[in-house]
């Protein structure tokens, strides 16, 4: 019997108990319900995993903040308990003791750079992962860091040329005027007196140097973090007796310790050590013909191609802050301007084919050991700041590119092409009755090669020769009246021997070069092939001026920019043109001053503040 409350609920009949079965099934009130619970437990998995994120985020960044406090803190240079040690105090004390940090730290030879390193594993344990099997949350933390005093190398390529004898306050352009030996510049009546641009620029260069030891090198550090170089110039750089014995220097003489880099090109920072360069030919090769307005051809050497000064010779790699300010302080002005050859020598010092320079002064007790590793490598992804070094080249003027002048190697030793009938050292340009010049072109040509000076004739050999009388003592018979003696004589030809003149006995007699080839070259080869002064001056003379010397330190200058070294540049006083190559060398064009004598000590202070901003981003 069914329960009368279903029997209510269904119906009695058979018909309305099927309709409420059908409409119960269609029912969908309460479905959500189920649906509901399930993606409440979902939610509450999700927000107890994203609690656990929110955690782990938080200890990472308290973790990794330690990490970066306590790397700063122990790279510090001056810090001076063991910087592993301190590491594991900023962890301990962040409360963070349960990490386990082993430090890694690097440091320099000579305490010019620190760097820390600190790796951390943290395992966290969830509160809510359990849900998915995840017990912890794992944090890697890491942090590294670096304080650098940074290696500085300088090259101080300081103009020493004429002009930098003049007074400051009296200063007007000079004037080329005939004297009794040729066109020469006419003294300015102020050169000299006090103050002169060289009055200016030695204590401002003192300070700069006393600047740079301060910063990069001060008392008790250690040493090797600076090197500076003093490159004087005036038409070129005088090496010195001790760098000019380190480089390989050609033996065709010995007077002086210039180069002619003019030789070597100026697509290339290195000047190497060890390969033959040419020494500038001593004496006088200055085209005196070339200038405007010409000038007479001095006869004795006037403008020497090299002037030989020691006190004026560079200085390489010093590390000896008082040598470096008396270095400066000796500095004699005289010569024309060659900023090109100047730049040439200070940046071959800044790079690192230099090395070898650096161990030779080393070994010759110049320079101390620290100093060895300088010019140090170029700045790269692979160096490390022990390994490299600011690069700075200061590069001063008060002018503007002007002459270089030397003798080609052909010309300086060997034979000369002339002979002397007297002896092999002979050659003057007052006496030329014995001198002979040999032409191999016309001996060639089947005609007479030898020109003869004293009558401007062309000889074979076999017709240089003298006359000699020859006396024999003859009877004369007078017949049945006697006779008598009588000297009997007749002129007889005598060959001469020719004595070989060569290059060096005809340079030793100091005459300029453009003077023997007007006096004693011109006169034979207008003979043979028309050739003028200037044709054979080119054939003889290593020349650089101007325009080509403005070209020149352009290309090095642009080079030396390409490899970061950082120049500065100073005109002082100078003309537009002076100060236009100076403004293309500079780094940048806030690199380049343009000041008066005056402001030169404030530009060097610029410069000295420039650089320490420079050695610390860097």
């Amino acid at each position: 019997m069914m329960n009368p409350r279903l029997t209510k609920l269904l119906g009695k009949t058979g018909f309305g108990r099927t309709n409420r079965i059908a409409r119960f099934a269609r029912d969908e009130d309460g479905a959500l319900i189920l649906l509901s619970l399930q993606l409440l437990i979902v939610m509450l998995v999700i927000t107890g995993i994203a609690i656990d994120l929110v955690r782990q985020e938080e200890r990472r960044t308290v973790i990794q903040a330690t990490l970066d406090r306590a790397t700063l803190a122990a790279a510090d240079l001056d810090q001076t308990l063991d910087p592993k040690e301190v590491v594991k105090d900023y962890i301990k004390k962040a409360g963070l003791s349960y990490l386990d940090v082993d430090p890694v730290v690097k440091q320099g030879q000579y305490d010019e750079y620190r760097r820390v390193t600190a790796e951390v594993t943290d395992n966290m344990p969830t509160i809510f992962g359990g849900l998915l099997g995840i017990k912890s949350l794992k944090t890697l933390g890491k942090s590294q860091a670096e304080e650098a005093i940074g290696n500085v190398e300088v090259s101080m390529v300081l103009d020493i040329s004429g002009s930098m004898n003049f007074n400051i306050y009296h200063d007007s352009q000079t004037k080329v005027v005939q004297t009794q030996y040729g066109y020469q510049y006419e003294a300015n009546a102020y050169a000299g007196t006090y103050p002169t641009r060289m009055d200016r620029l030695q204590p401002a260069a003192v300070d700069f140097v006393k600047g740079l030891y301060d910063q990069v090198q001060p008392p008790g550090s250690p040493a090797g973090r600076l090197s500076i170089s003093i490159v004087p110039y005036n038409q070129q750089v005088t090496l010195g007796s001790t760098l000019g014995n380190i480089y390989n220097l050609s033996d065709d003489h010995t007077k002086n310790t210039c180069v002619d880099v003019q030789t070597l090109g100026f697509n290339s920072l290195a000047i190497s050590p060890t390969d033959e360069l040419q020494r500038t030919m001593f004496g006088d090769s200055f085209d005196y013909n070339g200038q405007k307005p010409q000038w007479n051809v001095a006869t004795m050497a006037s403008n020497q191609n090299c002037k030989e000064n020691s006190s004026s010779s560079v200085m390489a790699f010093e590390d000896d802050e008082q040598a470096t300010i008396n270095k400066i302080n000796q500095l004699s002005p005289g010569g024309d301007t060659a900023i090109d050859i100047g730049a040439r020598w200070g940046l071959a010092l800044l790079d690192p084919s230099a090395q070898p320079v650096s161990q030779a002064l080393y070994n010759q007790n110049k320079i101390g050991p620290a100093m060895t590793s300088h010019p140090m490598q170029y700045a790269d992804a692979s160096t490390t700041a022990d390994k490299t070094a600011l690069k700075i080249m200061v590069l001063m003027t008060d002018g503007e590119n002007t002459r270089s002048f030397s003798t080609k190697m052909p010309y300086r030793t060997g034979p000369s092409g002339f002979f002397s009938t007297t002896n092999d050292t002979t050659f003057s340009a007052n006496n030329t009755n014995d001198l002979y010049w040999f032409s191999q072109k016309r001996e060639d040509d089947g005609l007479r090669p030898y020109y003869r000076f004293q009558d401007k004739k062309w000889l074979a050999k076999n017709e240089i020769g003298t006359t000699k009388q020859v006396c024999q003592r003859k009877w004369v018979s007078r017949g049945r009246h006697g006779g008598y003696w009588k000297d009997v004589c007749t002129e007889e030809f005598v060959a001469l021997d020719l004595y070989s003149i060569t290059w060096q006995t005809i340079w030793s007699k100091n005459y300029s070069l453009q003077y023997v080839i007007r006096k004693f070259l011109v006169p034979p080869r207008e003979d043979i092939d028309g050739a003028d002064e200037a044709t054979i001056y080119d054939e003889m003379a290593i020349q650089s001026q101007f325009a080509t010397k403005n070209a020149n330190l352009k290309s090095i200058c642009d080079l030396a920019k390409s490899k970061e070294i950082k120049i500065f540049t100073i005109a002082v006083d100078a003309p537009d043109s002076g100060k236009q190559v100076l403004d293309d060398c500079a780094y940048r064009p806030s690199f380049a001053y343009d000041v008066s004598s005056d402001n030169l000590a404030d530009a060097f202070k610029s410069i000295n503040s420039s650089i320490n901003a420079l050695r610390l981003s860097n």
